[in-house]
């Protein structure tokens, strides 16, 4: 069925991943996982349903551009303008703030006479999410969104993918929050298509689901645009400055161009994290480092079985390689530091779960957890149990 996949879909097999898996309400599917980055980044191609073989296209979130053109300036360096097309039926533009954590998305798993059977929760490349020994992102998502229903009922009535940003030091990215944990929406998808803002602000008005804030919103003129942007990335690179060195404040903000259906999504990001500025020449940084592992982390690998290699080919996706072997020695270190804080964290959550303590009781849960490490790591221990749990 993959020769089927490709010729419907026009990407080649060897960007299609095969999976297997059980959605929590316990029903079996099978398929192939979209890994090209373009507009079909994580499209499920699902193949077998509890037994049914079948074929049905599941969109996830788009992979997103930025609005930049590359030319040479009158001393020969290579420059990036940006170009922002607007078709003329645009009716909104806006930017939108870009929060920093995962993407979870919310789809209707359907049976072959298109009932919905339930609605999966999913990263971009995880067909369900799952726990695993370094973290279970049910649990994180039952928290920032107890009850789910309003939710459901939204994907299930509306027909549509919903994409939340799973957020909060608690899920902690690049940027720096002293919010604990929340879910956000902030695109929706149906038949292939990032679907409007105004469609998307009126689900969420419908059934009271928190909408990603705007920064601004202007008038669908390009020239117009392409300004607004340039003022956007500085206002959040001078935010990122004054939070101080290595601190970020802003990760950035998302254009969405709507029209009355539809809506087309562009990049918008301070220099500071932003990847092609860094590919422009300024090189990796540790904080790119790490945010390709943040992605490896949420999209499921397993830290303690991988290598190197593998975050080295996740970066591949904005570096040269050139680039990437030149600070091999910093892509190591910042590897190992990543892996070693993952398994005193995921040993740390163990000793939590086994002591049987309430995670209100500090005084007895350090205590208890006192008698597995020495003293000079009982203060890691009191903060990493902290901002973990959320008790800060």
């Amino acid at each position: 069925m993959l020769d089927q996949i490709t010729a419907i879909t026009g990407v080649s097999a060897r960007y299609w991943q095969d999976f297997a898996t059980v959605s929590p309400g316990g029903h079996t599917f099978s398929g192939y996982l979209c890994r090209q980055e373009s507009e079909k980044f994580g499209m499920l191609a699902i193949t077998e349903l509890d037994g049914e073989e079948r074929l049905e296209f599941v969109y996830a979130m788009p992979k997103i551009h930025y609005p930049y053109a590359k030319e040479t300036d009158a001393a020969g360096e290579e420059i990036l303008r940006v170009e922002i097309p607007v078709s003329p039926d645009v009716v909104d533009a806006r930017f939108t703030h870009k929060l920093d954590g995962t993407a979870i998305i919310f789809y209707p798993l359907t049976a072959a006479d298109g009932k919905v059977l339930e609605v999966v929760p999913r990263t971009r490349l995880q067909a369900v999410v799952s726990p695993s020994r370094w973290g279970n992102w049910n649990e994180l998502i039952a928290e920032a969104m107890p009850d789910r229903s309003a939710l459901e009922r939204a994907v299930t009535q509306e027909r549509v993918v919903l994409i939340f940003e799973l957020w909060g030091y608690r899920n902690a990215h690049l940027v720096t929050y002293s919010t604990p944990l929340a879910m956000t929406l902030h695109t929706g998808v149906q038949n292939g298509q990032v679907i409007s803002y105004s469609r998307l602000s009126e689900i969420a008005e419908r059934y009271g689901l928190p909408l990603v804030d705007s920064v601004a919103v202007l008038s669908p003129g390009s020239t117009g645009l392409a300004d607004a942007y340039r003022r956007l990335q500085a206002e959040m690179e001078a935010t990122n400055q004054a939070a101080g060195e290595e601190t970020f404040a802003e990760e950035g903000a998302i254009l969405m161009l709507s029209t009355a259906e539809s809506a087309t999504l562009w990049k918008c990001k301070p220099p500071s994290v932003e990847e092609i500025h860094w590919a422009a020449g300024a090189g990796l940084s540790k904080a790119n480092i790490e945010q390709a592992l943040y992605k490896m982390l949420e999209n499921g690998y397993d830290f303690l079985t991988g290598s190197v290699a593998d975050l080295k080919t996740e970066l591949e996706s904005d570096f040269e390689p050139t680039q990437i072997e030149y600070a091999a020695e910093m892509v190591e270190e910042v590897y190992r530091g990543f892996v070693e804080e993952m398994v005193r964290r995921a040993r740390l959550r163990q000793l939590v779960d086994e002591s049987g303590l309430a995670l209100n009781d500090l005084p007895n849960l350090m205590r208890t957890l006192s008698a597995h490490y020495p003293k000079n790591q009982m203060g890691w221990v009191y903060a990493t149990v902290k901002r973990m749990y959320g008790l800060e």
